[in-house]
């Protein structure tokens, strides 16, 4: 792709572009709604959904913009109070008048939803004059206020809130004592937020109460072939560069569209992906994901994203050989410094059920390939150290099975797939052949938790040999049902 035909999201669902999925978080909000429309109180009436970059967090605002905002009192009359919407997006590049270099314009905000809530309603904005931030947000609240309690049910839509908690955290405080705990406590007013992390900073207990957090994930092969209209095999031939990401689906959905390739077609799309395409329109949403991590992290984080699970002994052993960080730190450093600046920017997310950190799965996956495509002998030295890493725990603490058999088979089956030599690596049958022999647990529950991991890990089926995988999988059922060899 040249400069010219660079991609560009897309800024509202339009009609050659389906809006799919997302039927649970439109279903939470009209169920919220329905209640206001009827003039009763919504219970948990802020709405946070959050997710990596690209999930399609604006794109679902803005269908709830398109649905709620008020164009006829007959068209939401389903009930008492129809609906009036009000959308800004806080993204500083998005909305720059909005900003006053890192800091929110507070009275400007205020004035732009009570300019789109008044609209619906046949009203305008008064003119405060010199008035302030906090008599602006005196004014603003009592207006919703009045509105919501005879006339309509507000529904206040703020995007990207990440951008100021990020950049002006102060205002974001300001905010939320301000307006968000002053209408949420009325359960009249509906607020949905969205940010690329979960929103936790929330200080007023009023407001913490009353929150739904919910996280989008990608799509699967179906609907996110339904999202750029294209026929099943097409569909999986793009899931197979997409991962299901919806962002990265349009744009090489797209791509093939402007090459005049047919989406609808049953056969043929596969061979059109052509790597070079693939890898300019990741270069473009990594670029995006990674344009306010630091230099150091984000060159961390390419390499770093081929680990399906992270802490601070993977990470080291993957970042320390690969030249990324300085032998000699700590695990202080890394749980102080490393980890932190990861999870800071989204890019590490904890998992209480594996009880470590992880990277957004579909994000992963999005990072690990594009460094395949534009750094290979990295992508094929980042695998090379995380199999040594999981191969020595391994031996080290074989009961552990379910921990690490899987990351060492997933690594030697992409490892496999390298152009890069590896015959100084043993065979996935040779390796198991040898650990079965030497290390193999002889108590059933380990093998019984290794049977479980392997059945609900479908990555680990998309990339290792069947025969590989139904080696694991039957002797591991055998040892886990008492019948060791």
């Amino acid at each position: 792709m040249n400069s010219d035909s660079r991609p560009q999201p897309r800024r509202s669902p339009e009609p050659a572009r389906p809006f799919v999925n997302r039927e649970p978080e439109l279903r939470l909000v009209q169920d919220k709604l329905d209640l206001g429309i009827q003039g009763k109180q919504m219970s948990s009436a802020i709405i946070c959904f959050w997710g990596a970059f690209g999930m399609g967090k604006s794109w679902l605002l803005m269908e709830l913009e398109r649905l709620y905002q008020r164009t006829d009192p007959q068209v939401r009359g389903l009930g008492s109070c129809p609906t009036i919407a009000a959308r800004l997006d806080l993204n500083r590049e998005t909305s720059p008048a909005l900003w006053q270099e890192t800091r929110l314009n507070r009275e400007q905000v205020l004035r732009e939803l009570w300019k789109q809530l008044a609209c619906q309603l046949g009203n305008e904005v008064p003119d405060l004059e010199k008035a302030n931030a906090d008599e602006w947000a005196e004014a603003f609240v009592n207006a919703v206020t009045t509105w919501s309690a005879r006339l309509a049910t507000p529904l206040i839509i703020l995007d990207t809130v990440d951008d100021l908690v990020r950049l002006d955290d102060l205002t974001f405080f300001w905010l939320e004592q301000h307006v968000v705990e002053r209408l949420a406590i009325t359960d009249r007013v509906l607020f949905v937020f969205t940010s690329r992390g979960e929103l936790q900073r929330w200080k007023r207990f009023q407001v913490r109460r009353r929150i739904d957090s919910h996280r989008l994930t990608a799509f699967d092969a179906e609907t996110a072939g339904k999202e750029v209209k294209a026929s099943i095999p097409a569909s999986e031939a793009l899931y197979r560069r997409a991962f299901g990401h919806p962002l990265v689906t349009e744009f090489l959905g797209t791509a093939l569209e402007n090459q005049g390739i047919s989406l609808q077609e049953s056969e043929g799309v596969e061979q059109f992906i052509e790597p070079s395409v693939v890898q300019s329109i990741l270069k473009a949403v990594i670029g995006e994901i990674l344009a306010a991590v630091p230099e150091s992290s984000a060159k961390l984080a390419k390499p770093a994203s081929v680990l399906r699970w992270v802490s601070v002994e993977p990470l080291r052993a993957l970042a320390e050989p690969l030249g990324l960080i300085k032998p000699g730190h700590g695990d202080a450093y890394y749980l102080d410094e490393v980890i932190p600046e990861l999870q800071a920017h989204h890019l590490l997310y904890w998992n209480g059920d594996r009880n470590s950190y992880e990277f957004d799965p579909t994000l992963r996956r999005l990072l690990a390939h594009f460094l395949e495509l534009d750094e290979p002998a990295l992508f094929y030295d980042a695998h090379h150290a995380a199999f040594g890493f999981h191969n020595g725990h391994l031996n080290e603490y074989p009961q552990y099975l379910a921990r690490y058999v899987p990351e060492l088979a997933y690594h030697r089956a992409v490892l496999d797939r390298c152009e890069r030599p590896v015959q100084q690596l043993p065979t996935i049958q040779a390796w198991w052949e040898q650990f079965l022999s030497d290390k193999a647990p002889p108590n059933p529950e380990p093998w019984a938790e290794l049977v479980q991991a392997l059945r609900q890990d479908k990555e680990l089926k998309e990339v290792l040999p069947s025969a590989d995988y139904e080696r694991l999988h039957s002797e591991a059922r055998r040892r886990a049902a008492g019948m060791e060899s």
